[in-house]
Parts: C-alpha cells; sequence; structure tokens
C-alpha cells in the first residue's frame, strides 16, 4: 500500500469529524504526544485502551470568526474542499438545527474498500465563553442501510472546538478516533496520523478566511 493510500485511510478518519474537546471529557486517559508544530499548527497522537487505532487532535488559531468556521464545516456539499476523500455527505433526518443524522462516503484508491458512516452530529454553544462544539458518533443502526462494495464504520468519535479568543482570534480544535473497520493494518493507518490532519487543519484556516465563509450565517448563531 502505497503513501497516497496511507493518507488517504487517515484522511477518512477526519472526515467523520465533520459529521464531532471530548479527550477533555470522556473517562478515557489519554496521553498525548506532540509529532507536529508547524506553521502555528500543533498535532498529537495517543494510544487508547483496548483499540488498535490511536487518537490524534490538533489545534491552531485562526483570525476568523466562529460562524465562518461553523459555516464551513457543515457546508457538507463542498466537503471536498477541505478532506479530499469525501465523495459525498448529506444530512440524512434533522431534528433540530443544532441535531442531525449525517452520512458521509469516504472514496479510497484501489485496493481499499469506500468507508462509509452515518454519525449522529451534535452542536452545542457555551453562552458564557462563546465557544461552539459539533461532535458526532457513528451509529450502527440496522435502520441505516448501506450498498453493496463498500463499508461501514461504526465505531468512531470526532469532534470540532471553535472557541473565540480576547485578541479576535478562533482558537480551533479537532480530535477523532475511529476504528475503519476493516483489513487495514492499525500500524499503517497510525503511521500518516499526521500529515493528513495538518493538511486539513491548514485548509480549514484558508477556506474559513474566504469572503464565502466569512459573509455566511449559521441559523443556530447571532
Amino acid at each position: 500500500m502505497g503513501k497516497v493510500q496511507l493518507r488517504s485511510l487517515v484522511g477518512m478518519l477526519l472526515v467523520w469529524a465533520m459529521s464531532s474537546a471530548v479527550w477533555a471529557q470522556t473517562d478515557i486517559d489519554y496521553e498525548w504526544h506532540l509529532k507536529r508544530d508547524r506553521d502555528g499548527i500543533q498535532v498529537y497522537v495517543s494510544k487508547v485502551a483496548d483499540s488498535k487505532f490511536k487518537a490524534m487532535r490538533a489545534h491552531m488559531l485562526v483570525e476568523t470568526s466562529v460562524r465562518s468556521l461553523v459555516a464551513l464545516i457543515t457546508d457538507l456539499e463542498n466537503c471536498r474542499q477541505w478532506a479530499p476523500t469525501c465523495k459525498q455527505a448529506y444530512i440524512v433526518e434533522r431534528f433540530s438545527p443544532t441535531e442531525s443524522i449525517v452520512y458521509s462516503h469516504n472514496n479510497l484508491p484501489f485496493p481499499v474498500r469506500d468507508r462509509v458512516a452515518y454519525s449522529r452530529v451534535k452542536w452545542t454553544r457555551d453562552l458564557e465563553t462563546g465557544a461552539v462544539v459539533m461532535r458526532s458518533s457513528a451509529l450502527a443502526d440496522a435502520n441505516y442501510k448501506v450498498r453493496k462494495g463498500v463499508i461501514q464504520v461504526t465505531d468512531a468519535m470526532s469532534e470540532w472546538r471553535f472557541t473565540p479568543q480576547a485578541d479576535g482570534q478562533v482558537l480551533v480544535e479537532s480530535f477523532v478516533h475511529a476504528d475503519p473497520n476493516g483489513a487495514i493494518p492499525a500500524w499503517l493507518t497510525n503511521l500518516l496520523m499526521v500529515d493528513t490532519p495538518f493538511d486539513t487543519m491548514r485548509q480549514v484556516r484558508e477556506l474559513a478566511q474566504t469572503e464565502k465563509y466569512q459573509q455566511a450565517t449559521v441559523p443556530f448563531l447571532p
């Protein structure tokens, strides 16, 4: 399996973050190790008890608004702009402006089979700090069917957190831990859990500063 394929596998995990600081709010004890600190972006990885796959978190500061970042992440139709493996993503069922079921299809290079996930997504906002958090968890629900030829991921959790700072910047944090549910050696998937998160954060920073998202509106934000 080549390097491009490996990058795609890790990119696949990051797509599910579109569909969710979790590490500070669970009973899992993470031991984060800094793997990259470049261009204002830090990427960490941690082993996870009872899992072959590592967790990843990354953070950076961005000169933009929380609203523009939320608008970018919720723009499912254009997910490929920051997640190249995202073939398709859309809302399956909406319960409220802040809660929904999201389907994501991740296009992976041969011979790796495409991965799909149905995730329950929930947005919350801290009225004191202005921080906005999106959490998602993949579903193992028999009611959500997938077509033949793809593999459904049912064990994945992810998060995006956007916290406004006193200087006008926004602290952007992402987290993901997922089992791709298939014959993909864990050490290969873990190998490139630095390059792709780093590139994704850099792309999110660039896009969130464009006019399209700077002027976008979000139903549940002022």
